[in-house]
């Protein structure tokens, strides 16, 4: 009996971290009080020298949001130009093993006896599993004046399923731009 409870909670939490792999939410944006998209006609990504090859499961969904962003973007009319963009776009990712658990319940996680009646008996987080949580920032950088015009921050649990992963992404990267002014 005591197996099929533990069973039963281990599902129960395997289906809301499950069911958690939405797209995520937006936590921030922040953007200089002159900034309007509509001011900027191109856009490049900052370059950089990040060995991405060394982990190809990051790199395709790094390649993802880059085209998720280009898409955004250009739906506004801001066009990607390699040679001399307006403003630049920089992504900082940051991924979090979390670890998952669940509270002790005396229905599920009764008191054993230990001898000489010292019953003792307190709820406890138990962990259960882990999984990945990924900070995504967004940053439009104005070229010339070289300083940041707009900025958003979204978190989101990161399934480990591609076509999933890169459905999220496109979500995400919408729910971000919805909060452009």
């Amino acid at each position: 009996m005591r197996n099929k409870i533990y069973a039963f909670s281990a599902l129960l939490s395997l289906l809301a971290v499950v069911s958690a792999c939405t797209a995520g939410k937006v936590i921030d944006t922040n953007q200089a009080e002159n900034f309007k998209l509509e001011n900027y006609k191109s856009f490049d990504f900052y370059k950089t020298d990040l060995e991405i090859d060394k982990m190809p499961t990051y790199a395709q969904r790094v390649d993802w949001i880059k085209e998720a962003i280009k898409e955004n973007l250009e739906s506004r009319g801001v066009q990607k130009d390699t040679e001399n963009p307006e403003m630049l776009v920089n992504i900082g990712v940051f991924i979090e093993e979390k670890v998952q658990t669940r509270e002790t319940d005396l229905r599920s996680d009764p008191p054993m006896y230990m001898g000489q009646r010292n019953y003792h008996w307190e709820v406890q987080e138990i962990p259960v599993g882990t999984y990945n949580e990924g900070t995504f920032t967004l940053d439009f950088v104005d070229k010339v004046s070289q300083e940041m015009v707009w900025q958003g921050v979204g978190k989101s649990i990161i399934t480990k399923k591609d076509d999933a992963a890169k459905k999220n992404i496109e979500q995400a990267t919408q729910k971000l731009f919805a909060e452009i002014e």
